[in-house]
């Protein structure tokens, strides 16, 4: 991985970790109350500890937890949500990061496979917006009519540049897919 993505591959993780961690906070929640208290179980009062009139309250009342209205509430919610964006908002860092190193790694490589004539053109054809004519190419680039011809040829049997008849010249468009 380049160094020019390392801060937002932290992000990336953090947002995986915090997303996480809240999605499993929040079913550890709804099973610790759907299941009466298991889990918690040293939140539950001890009647051991209490005193004879204590123990009477405590054994008279029963704690009855309401899943529905535990899992919808805005505590609960709030987790949820904020598990559910932040692992959202990873998965998309990922595919920013993912896609921006595959056109790097694209243009190194075409790069190298490239004559310096042909490195020429396809920078004129993106500096122009990937479309010129192949007049304006002789002038842009300096090179000969025939060096372009040449260098269209074999760009155009790589599938880089697509070439069209254009009056007495021809269109030259840059293929995205390509570079």
């Amino acid at each position: 991985m380049e160094k020019k993505y390392f801060k937002y591959s932290v992000v990336m993780i953090l947002l995986f970790l915090v997303g996480g961690f809240s999605c499993v906070l929040y079913i550890f929640a709804g099973y610790s109350f759907v299941w009466g208290f298991e889990t918690f179980s040293f939140l539950r009062p001890r009647p051991g500890n209490a005193s004879i009139d204590e123990n009477r309250t405590l054994e008279n009342r029963t704690i009855q937890p309401n899943p529905e209205a535990i899992l919808v509430s805005p505590f609960a919610l709030f987790f949820l949500i904020e598990g559910i964006l932040s692992i959202a908002g990873g998965i998309s860092l990922w595919q920013l990061i993912r896609e921006k190193e595959l056109t790097t790694v694209k243009e190194n490589i075409s790069s190298l496979l490239l004559t310096p004539e042909e490195k020429a053109i396809i920078d004129e054809l993106k500096k122009a917006g990937g479309k010129l004519n192949q007049n304006q190419l002789v002038k842009k680039t300096g090179l000969s009519k025939v060096k372009v011809h040449r260098a269209l040829v074999k760009l155009e049997i790589r599938k880089v540049v697509k070439k069209y008849p254009y009056g007495l010249t021809n269109k030259i468009i840059l293929e995205k897919t390509a570079i």
